[in-house]
Order: C-alpha cells, then structure tokens, then sequence
C-alpha cells in the first residue's frame, strides 16, 4: 500500500498577491496531505513540481514523509529549499505530485525505484502493484532503469505519446491500460504539455476535492485525508494570524469525489475556474477495457533468455548497470521507444491546431533555466555542498536523490549562470577602470600611476560631465526606468540576471547618448534650447506616455468582451473625437511609442491602424 497527493492549478489570477496567496495555501495543503499520507507507506517520500513553462523538479528520499518534510536547508536537496524555489520561479506552479511509498517490488535504498519516477520527460507516480511489469519491458524491447514494477507503466506512458511528442488522450490511456495487470491508483504529467495530466486507477483509490476560491483540484489516497487538512487549513485561515491570510472556505466553495473505478481521465488545466465549475467540467473520461480485453497478461513462457529484460542481467541474474546521462535526460543505448523528443523545448497542445506548438517565451525561459534559489537572499546561486545543514537527523546520500529538473542539471545551470555574470562584470570593470585601488593602503595608493589618455577631447569630456550633472533628467518612480528600458512594468526587472538588465540599459544608454550627439551635431552652432526647457519637455512626455498607456488600458477592458465589429465602432469614435478636431494630430504613434510599447498594449495598435485606415 502507497499514498499519492496532488495539486492541480487552473487558470491564473489577475492579481500578483492573490496569486501568491494561492501558491501558500498549496504549499500549505499539500505538505500537511503529505504529512497525513505516510500511514499509507514509510519507505520513501518524493515530490515533484511543474511549472507552466515546462521547467520541472522534484526530490525524493527513502525516508517517511515527517522526516522528508522536516529537511530544512538552503539547497535543492531539502525540501525547503523545494518551496523556496516553488515560492520563487518566477511562472507557475501548474502540477504538484507527490508520493509515500511502502516497498513491494524494488526496495526504497536506491532511489530509483522511489517515486516519483521519470521516463524522459514523463513523470509519474503510482499506488499498487502490477504483476506483467516484466512482460511489458519484454513487449517493448527497452532498458529498464530500476527494479520497481511502476516503471512499466511510465515506460508504456513514453512509449504511447511518442517520446512526449503527442498528447494524453484518453485513447491512449486505454490502451496503456490494455496491458496492465495488478492494480493501481496512477497520476502523470509531461515536461512537454504542462497544461495536462493523466490519471487512471484500478483497484486503487483515489480521490477528489475542487477548490473553487483556489482554482485547485487537490488529489489523495483517501478522502479523510482531504477533509482533514482542509478543516486544518480553514482553522489556519480563521483562528490564527499569518503573514498570509488564507480565504476561509464554505460547504460551497468544494466539491468532493472519488474518482471511479476502472476509469481514465484526462485533466484540462486550461479551462477556467468559476463559482459554477464543477469536478465534471475538468477533465475527459473513459471506461477502461474490461478485463477480458486485456493483452499482455504475465508470461508463462520458461525460454525468455533472449528478451530484454535477460539481457539486462549478467550470468549470476544480478541486474546490469545502466548508466543515466542527466544532461541529455537519455539511458544507456535504447530502441526508438525510449527516444527523447528532440525538439522538446516546452510545447504546448493547441486543440486549435490539433498539434503541439512552441508556448510563447518558452525558450527565453528555458535558457533562463530551471533555478536554484539561494533560500535567505532569494537570489539564483551556485549550490555549496559544505554547508553545515544536518540540524537533523542525516539521511544517506544513496537515498537522496534530485529528479532532472529542466534541460540540464539544476546545479550547472546555477553556478555557469553566476560565473557569467561574474565574467561580465570583471570585463566591464577592466574597460572602465586602468587602476584600481580598492582594498589598498594609504602607501599604496600614493605610489599608484594613473595613465591618462591624452587622445581624448578636453571640451568634449568637460561638456558631457556638464550635461550628466546639470542637463540629465533624474528618474523619480520605478515605472519611469521601466517605460525607458522598455518593460512592462518594474516588478518584470526585479527577477532578471544582472547581465539581461545590464544589457537593456546599456542599450537605452547607446541610443540616448547617440541621440544627443547628432542632435548636437546638427545643430553645429545654433544655440540649443536651454536645459530646463529640455528636461521639463522629456518629464511631461514620460507622463504623457504613461498617462495614454492607462487610458489604453482602459479602453482594452471597456471594450472586453464585445465584437471585433464592436471594438472597431468604439476606437473609431475615439479617433474621431479626439484626433480630428486637433490639427496635426494624426501622427504615426510608433514615432513616440516602441515595438514593445504596441505589443505590451494591443488597444495601443488597434488604435494606430484604425488612425492610417482612416487616412
């Protein structure tokens, strides 16, 4: 007997805190159900976290989850630093999935038998125990990684979508069920779709709870499991004082269900959730084959010595070392069915399309990484394994173990990230500074020889100093630097790399300095208007720009929800109320508006082409 919990989030809220109240009630929930779980199963604890832009990661030990959970630490190897990366990672948390194990066919020391497991870019948890796993490794001619019979169902799960190239469907969670035998209670997610997850159970329980205030459908082994962390939670939330105040939840704001037996399902987490949505409403479903329809039942065969399960084992019957490559996610020399997708850069189902399409920004955010994040500071940082963490009792190193997080190992990603970082800002000190005289003494100082460069321009540098210190406008609000380096808005620029932002300025930096040196250089003799004028006409356009950005926005959420024709008829009274009557108004906006500027605000763009149209 295992113990499955999980956590399934819907659409996003619109606002950033209750977002974040969302992201601590799940942390919440789904440790204090993994806390109840372990009377299922003592042997091992494993959880594993994905997120909307494909990123995943996950730890498990071979310990009871109380143990598991109480691993405090700042590195990816204690489950808290798994919530302070959950808190962090700047998308969301779509798919939580964890698991407490009670060893049956594997035992729970080497950790690959733990769950949960990971085949390619599938991850999976499983409760019961399957009695034709041998068969079904014979049937698909692949290497097996552990000695647990749970592998099949992943490996028939990677098999059946094509190395994750293809959707869940419930078809083919029919025939994944076609060719098992035993019982079990599964949930499995992909690294390729985080907007999907697969569930299907025979024998094995597992139930339901939809949370409507948190557009969260939790999952369990058992429903007092549920009703008992929910009555905890809304205790939490009424009694006592947090930094976060949790919404108290009322009879009408859940729903409970068990889901049935011998059946698949197929969770949709981009339908939204509303004070009407039901369980129903989530997910596709399917009755399994009967069990007279079952194939690949266990084999009775005694001359087997040829299939691949065999020749994974040496003379003595021992299993075969199988070594994993971590960085490209692929084990030992396997047959196409255990090729990884080649192209697996977070795609996304588009029911539109009736295939898999490349989420927009994805890529960006793969090369950003699947972070570590440095648990006091917040802050992405390498991993220093010799910090003294063992406040508690230390649990073996052979029965830890990190699941592949992302494209690459989590601990390269961090510490390249900040070694770049660190290159970068040594290049720029070198090209800035000749001497430098940090950290030396007074003797040292004195005795220091600064060479001048006597190519540059005397009165060039002495009127660009005057202007820096006299004639610059000084920002005043986080939204002005924002609108300048072109961002959305200045909590964007909080979570970039210090060379991303360095970069952004340095451009915005280039383009104004250039500016101005034309401007001067056309002018030639001509006097410039005077400084006060000038830094007063780039204050009021800022504003001017911010203030049309608002009344953009505005307008977009006027016209939400009304015809394209609708949309049209209004903007036109606008340009015709507004611009008309002004002489010289129809400018071209991109004049005074970015790129960025008309992608951030659509209404912003409709406005312009509807301006040229009429022209």
């Amino acid at each position: 007997m295992c113990g499955i919990v999980g956590a399934l989030t819907f659409d996003a809220f619109e606002k950033k805190s209750d977002e974040k109240i969302r992201t601590e009630a799940n942390i919440y929930i789904t440790t204090q159900l993994l806390q109840a779980t372990v009377e299922r199963g003592k042997d091992a604890t494993g959880v594993s976290l994905l997120w909307s832009d494909g990123n995943y990661t996950g730890l498990k030990m071979g310990i009871p989850s109380p143990e598991f959970i109480a691993r405090f630490g700042e590195t990816e190897k204690d489950f808290e630093g798994i919530l302070k990366l959950w808190r962090e990672y700047p998308k969301l948390m779509k798919i939580f999935l964890g698991h407490c194990r009670k060893s049956s066919i594997g035992n729970s020391y080497d950790n690959k038998n733990n769950h949960p497991l990971q085949i390619g870019n599938i991850v999976m948890i499983h409760n019961g125990t399957l009695t034709n796993h041998e068969t079904i490794f014979d049937k698909l001619d692949c290497n097996r990684t552990g000695d647990v019979d749970s592998e099949a169902i992943g490996r028939l799960l990677h098999h059946y979508t094509k190395a994750g190239t293809e959707p869940f469907t419930t078809t083919m969670l029919e025939e994944v069920t076609r060719r098992l035998h035993g019982t079990y209670s599964v949930m499995a997610m992909s690294g390729n779709n985080p907007y999907q997850v697969a569930q299907f159970r025979d024998m094995r329980p597992a139930e339901l709870v939809l949370v409507r205030p948190l557009k969260t459908v939790y999952v369990a082994s058992e429903k007092k499991f549920l009703e008992n962390v929910l009555f905890e939670y809304n205790k939490q939330a009424k009694l006592f004082s947090t930094g976060v105040k949790f919404p108290y939840l009322k009879q009408a704001d859940v729903e409970f269900k068990m889901l049935q037996d011998d059946s698949c399902l197929v969770w949709d987490l981009t339908i939204p959730i509303t004070d009407k949505t039901e369980l129903d409403d989530l997910y596709d479903w399917k009755k399994m084959p009967l069990r007279v329809d079952k194939v690949w039942g266990t084999s009775t065969s005694s001359n087997s010595v040829n299939n691949t399960y065999n020749q994974n084992r040496n003379a003595n019957g021992q299993k075969k070392t199988v070594i994993v490559d971590a960085q490209s996610r692929k084990t030992g020399t396997t047959s196409s069915a255990d090729d990884d997708d080649k192209n697996s850069d977070g795609l996304v189902w588009s029911k539109s399309l009736n295939k898999f399409k490349t989420q927009d920004g994805i890529k960006e955010t793969k090369d950003y990484g699947a972070v570590t994040i440095d648990v006091e500071s917040g802050k992405v940082a390498s991993v220093d394994e010799d910090d003294d963490i063992t406040k508690i009792k230390e649990v073996p190193a052979g029965k830890i173990e990190n699941l592949i997080t992302g494209a690459a190992d989590i601990k390269e990603l961090a510490i390249k990230r900040t070694q770049d970082a660190a290159t970068l800002l040594a290049e720029g000190v070198k090209k800035t500074i000749a001497t430098s005289d940090l950290g030396k003494s007074e003797e040292e100082d004195s005795s220091t020889i600064v060479e001048i460069d006597m190519t540059s321009d005397p009165e060039a540098l002495k009127k660009a100093e005057d202007y820096v210190e006299k004639g610059l406008v000084k920002y005043e609000t986080d939204d002005e630097v924002a609108i300048d380096i072109e961002a959305s808005d200045a909590a964007v620029l909080r979570p970039l790399p210090l060379y991303a932002l360095a970069n952004r300025i340095k451009k915005f930096i280039f383009k104004q300095g250039f500016y101005t040196g034309f401007v001067a250089a056309k002018a030639e003799n001509k006097p410039i208007e005077s400084t006060d004028k000038m830094k007063s006409a780039e204050k009021k356009i800022r504003l001017m720009k911010m203030v049309i950005k608002v009344l953009a926005a505005a307008l977009e959420l006027r016209c939400k929800g009304n015809t394209p024709q609708a949309i049209r008829d209004m903007i036109k009274m606008v340009i015709d109320d507004v611009f008309k009557p002004t002489a010289g108004a129809q400018v071209d906006l991109s004049l005074v508006f970015s790129v960025g500027d008309l992608k951030k605000i659509p209404m912003l763009k409709e406005i312009k082409e509807q301006m040229f149209k009429e022209n």
